[in-house]
């Protein structure tokens, strides 16, 4: 297998085959972010740490506030860390409240409040998300308080379209988006077999590289040319390098026509997975159910929070399907597109952006040019341990994709360019009144061919967005 993936890797990777191929571990420095102590608070205050469901990955401006407050207090705020977060202020009536920093840290001084005897509640919220916990004594650190992953306990609720290659749902998992997000038994698995391929018969509208690799499908597709590792010919192709061996190493498995065993969470997640191209059993339905009329007379898709598409989802076979998205947002809802599955984001948001000509490649240096994006991702660790950005800003990219949009509208915020500026590789806007948000990437997960170095710096960052501005306070 690791001969495999090198020669695959590696040569497909100098011949610059673009697509929706994720990447290995991340580049980076050796320490691996820094990790300061919790804070101590004073005798009046508390502190704690909010995170994602899986109780290790931070949050960074999470609004934590005095829930049990009566109406006429004054609003306070007190911030920890480097920079000034700006979290969404609470709901009327709240009591002091503060923002979570970097690491999710957060020092809440409860000095102008009378507080009742016994235990009293803390609420919390960015974006989509909300939780509460309760807290029993004050000059103490509460420890870790993650979000819930369950939508009952304020999770928002999420639907995601399978791609091919790009796997949110895993990184989603990661976060703990399961019904068993601390690991202490074992997940759920399904016994119906599952495949990944292109049932759809869907093509780009561009000519695109693809690397394909998995079971009972024809693992590489070249310049819409099919070939099959599979069943190689005697002689290998002109694009081969030279200094590779031929035919390469494929295991048997990949090319029985077996499908693989389901992945180990599969039915323990707390969002909703729809098909597009990545099959996952009979049990899940494809994605032409969200653009049906429920039983409110509306597209299923408006009983979503969030809408992710991962790369190479083909568009909606549905009539009007622009307008539903469009619609969607303008309620309120957080759409996220990767790659190949910018039609997505270009149809319904022609007025916001543009195709934009060219690619990021593997080991390009890109630069993450949003302030808190970049503090937040000195924080947390990428690869083998390894820091997911240097000191500037910058990493290099490990998996890349082909559709990279231009900003045409002046609310649109860049949050990572290429390192000279002049292109950006992942962005986001507001459309409507109501917080709806959209957020584009070029950057994608890695499947599980070539993610086993641990989280990359890109989806490190579709995990920072997962948990974006935008959402009212409950």
């Amino acid at each position: 297998m690791k001969h495999f993936l090198s020669l695959v890797l590696l040569s497909l990777s100098a011949l610059a085959l673009s697509g929706c191929l994720g990447g290995g571990s991340s580049s980076g420095g050796g320490g691996g972010g820094s990790r300061p102590d919790a804070p101590t608070p004073g005798e009046t205050a508390v502190s704690g740490r909010i995170t994602a469901p899986n109780g290790e990955t931070p949050v960074l401006g999470v609004t934590v506030y005095y829930s049990d407050g009566a109406a006429g207090l004054s609003l306070q705020s007190s911030r920890v860390g480097t920079l000034d977060q700006g979290c969404t202020a609470p709901p009327a009536g709240a009591g002091p409240w503060a923002c979570t920093d970097e690491q999710g840290y957060f020092v809440l001084d409860l000095e102008s409040v009378d507080l009742p005897p016994g235990a009293f509640t803390l609420g919390f919220f960015k974006g989509k998300w909300s939780g509460s916990a309760s807290v029993e004594t004050l000059g103490e650190y509460a420890g870790v308080l993650p979000f819930s992953g369950d939508p009952e306990e304020g999770a928002p609720r999420i639907a995601v379209i399978t791609g091919d290659f790009d796997q949110i749902e895993t990184v989603l998992v990661g976060l703990g988006l399961t019904s068993n997000p601390a690991g202490n038994a074992a997940l759920a698995q399904v016994t119906s077999q599952y495949a990944s391929h292109n049932h759809h018969g869907h093509h780009h509208r561009h000519g695109h590289s693809h690397v394909h690799l998995q079971a009972g499908t024809t693992p590489v597709t070249l310049d819409d040319d099919e070939f099959d590792f599979c069943d190689p010919p005697e002689t290998p192709p002109g694009w081969w390098p030279p200094e590779e061996p031929w035919p390469p190493y494929i295991p048997p498995e990949y090319c029985d026509g077996e499908p693989g065993e389901p992945p180990v969470w599969l039915g323990s997640e707390t969002f909703d997975l729809y098909i597009g191209n990545r099959e996952y059993g009979e049990d899940y339905p494809d994605m032409s159910v969200l653009f049906e009329l429920g039983d409110t007379g509306l597209p299923q898709l408006l009983e979503y929070d969030i809408l992710y598409v991962n790369c190479s989802a083909p568009p909606p076979s549905a009539v009007n399907w622009e307008n539903m998205v469009t619609q969607f947002v303008e309620q309120g809802g957080f759409l996220y597109v990767t790659d190949l599955s910018s039609e997505w984001v270009l149809a319904p948001f022609y007025s916001y952006v543009s195709p934009t000509s060219g690619s990021a490649d593997t080991g390009d240096t890109v630069r993450v040019v949003e302030p808190s994006l970049r503090s937040w991702l000195r924080g947390v660790s990428c690869g083998n341990g390894n820091d997911c950005v240097n000191s500037s800003g910058r990493f290099q990219l490990t998996g890349y994709g082909d559709d990279v949009l231009s900003p045409e509208n002046p609310s649109v915020t860049p949050l990572v360019t290429n390192d000279a500026g002049s292109k950006v590789l992942t962005l986001t806007f507001p459309h409507g009144t109501a917080d709806g948000q959209v957020f584009f990437s070029t950057f994608h997960t890695a499947d599980n061919f070539f993610g086993s170095g641990g989280a990359t710096a890109e989806e490190r960052i579709l995990e920072y967005l997962f948990y974006a501005e935008g959402g009212t306070a409950p």
